[in-house]
């Protein structure tokens, strides 16, 4: 089969989400041209999508062939690392993705959560206060700075999140308050 078509085939199948037909023509196509970082990618995230997150590790691995790195799919692979427990290894990938796209507030979000993990709370703190400067509505980088202060032992910082979220998001907000202990009326 010609490659246009057999690379059509796999988007159709993507398309019009037939996940297992997709996955099955890009591995064929893939088979036949190995080269194509584009469509590792593609793979990568179907496999992703199906928690086949080892697989996806490798098919990011094969897209981001030098000359070939692009920030969103740098985020994408520290995603499926941290997924599998290889936080170190996220850690740069983010970083990658940050150095490429300075404003990929996901990438600074991935990096808090790596760095709590690694136990690196004060380091956590600064790239997840960078996520939630860059999308100040969203509850998630607020939650984990709210666990990070929480495990440096700062419940003013952790009550001051919980205020904040309230403000946006009162589910993740009651959230903070429960997991982290905050009184009903924290001021």
């Amino acid at each position: 089969m010609r490659r246009w078509l057999l690379n059509f085939q796999a988007q159709f199948w993507v398309y019009i989400k037939q996940h297992e037909r997709a996955v099955a023509a890009l591995e064929a196509f893939l088979a036949q041209y190995p080269a194509e970082a584009r469509a590792w990618t593609t793979l990568a995230y179907l496999y992703a999508e199906k928690s086949r997150f080892n697989d996806a590790i490798s098919a990011f691995e094969r897209a981001l062939a030098p000359g070939t790195r692009a920030a969103a799919t740098l985020f994408n692979y520290g995603f499926a690392l941290q997924k599998v427990g290889r936080h170190a290894e996220a850690l740069r990938a983010f970083e990658e993705a940050v150095a490429l796209q300075p404003n990929l507030d996901r990438a600074w979000y991935g990096m808090g959560i790596s760095l709590i993990h690694d136990g690196r709370f004060h380091e956590a703190i600064e790239k997840l206060g960078e996520a939630g400067r860059l999308q100040p509505m969203s509850p998630f980088p607020r939650y984990q700075l709210a666990a990070a202060w929480f495990k440096l032992g700062e419940h003013d910082k952790v009550r001051a999140e919980y205020r904040h979220v309230k403000t946006f998001d009162p589910t993740v907000a009651e959230h903070i308050r429960t997991d982290f202990g905050v009184p009903q009326d924290p001021d």
